[in-house]
This record gives structure tokens, C-alpha cells and sequence, in this order.
């Protein structure tokens, strides 16, 4: 697949998918016209860049890291507890996003709830 196929597939840029390669997080083929050729598993592993972002690692830290994007999968440049190290802090990054995006959950189903109450009552206000 083509470039702009994978950003479609993937809803993330061109541009960015072109960074991605330029890092080495993706290995496109090439074709006689030079044009990247992406393969299917490219879409899962955009997706995974992205996951890893949203979770607040940073491109150099996934492609230093993170094995899986590492040619190989087999050593880090880092030692084991720097890398150990960094996964820890991003766990707890992660629980902390996971533990505010419930709160915000509850908050929203309370809301809702609220709203209900006051449809069914045939009164309907904004809430604060």
C-alpha cells in the first residue's frame, strides 16, 4: 500500500508516517519509482506508535526502548534498568490517566443521570 493509503487506514498524516520511516520506527519497501511501499502489519504498527505516544513516550524513547521497534528485537542500547526504569514511570503515567479518565467517567454518568431526572420530570436546566 501506498503512503496515503496507510495515513487513511491509520487516520495519521503523511507527513508523520514520513517521519516515522525517517526514524526508523517503520521499513517500507521501494518500488522502481522510489514510492514507499507499506505492507498490511504497517497499519498495527502505526497504531502502536501512536498508542505509545498517547501514553507519553516520546519517538526516541520508542525507537531506543521499546523492542518491538528495535531491528532485531533483541538489545537496547540502554541498560536493562534505565529501560526497566523508564516503563515504570509510564506505568504509572498510564494509571494516572486511567484513574482521572474514570473520574471523568462518573462525573458524565452522574450528569447524565441528572439530565434523565429532569427529562422525565419535564424539566430540563444545564447543570453547572
Amino acid at each position: 500500500m501506498r503512503i496515503g493509503q496507510l495515513a487513511s487506514a491509520t487516520g495519521v498524516s503523511a507527513r508523520a508516517i514520513r517521519h516515522y520511516d525517517g526514524l526508523g520506527l517503520l521499513t517500507p519497501t521501494r518500488g522502481d519509482n522510489q514510492y514507499r511501499a507499506f505492507q498490511m502489519e504497517d497499519v498495527e504498527r502505526v497504531k502502536l506508535i501512536q498508542l505509545f505516544l498517547g501514553a507519553g513516550f516520546r519517538l526516541d524513547e520508542i525507537r531506543e526502548r521499546v523492542p518491538c521497534f528495535r531491528s532485531g528485537h533483541t538489545t537496547l542500547d540502554a541498560p536493562v534498568e534505565e529501560v526497566r526504569a523508564l516503563y515504570v514511570r509510564k506505568i504509572a503515567d498510564v494509571d494516572a490517566r486511567i484513574a482521572a479518565l474514570q473520574r471523568l467517567r462518573e462525573k458524565l454518568e452522574a450528569d447524565a443521570r441528572h439530565l434523565e431526572a429532569q427529562a422525565v420530570g419535564g424539566q430540563v436546566s444545564p447543570t453547572d
